[in-house]
């Protein structure tokens, strides 16, 4: 269950079947809106981990949100290419 006061409440849940013809609910994300930030630009290496990355700008591995909502291209953060340019908020 997704709370009101979940980064995620403004998404839908919907049920998809898939090939094998089993349903699971879903979240929808919601289109993504204009975020202003200024951020850093940091190239991913293949040694990176979101957790990681997240420890070293902010000192929470539960922080990778706050470049997942800034680069919204990159679905899969368990899959970033090495070389990647990502885009790293400056903490407040």
């Amino acid at each position: 269950m997704i709370g009101s006061t979940s980064r995620y409440a403004a998404n839908t849940i919907e049920v998809v079947t898939d090939e094998n013809g089993e349903s699971r609910r879903v979240i929808v994300p919601a289109a993504p809106e204009e975020i202003r930030a200024r951020v850093v630009r940091y190239r991913w290496s293949d040694q990176d981990r979101v957790d990681s990355v997240a420890y070293e700008y902010y000192q929470d591995p539960a922080q990778w949100w706050r470049f997942a909502d800034v680069n919204p291209e990159i679905l899969d953060w368990t899959d970033v290419k090495p070389g990647t340019i990502v885009r790293i908020p400056y903490a407040d």
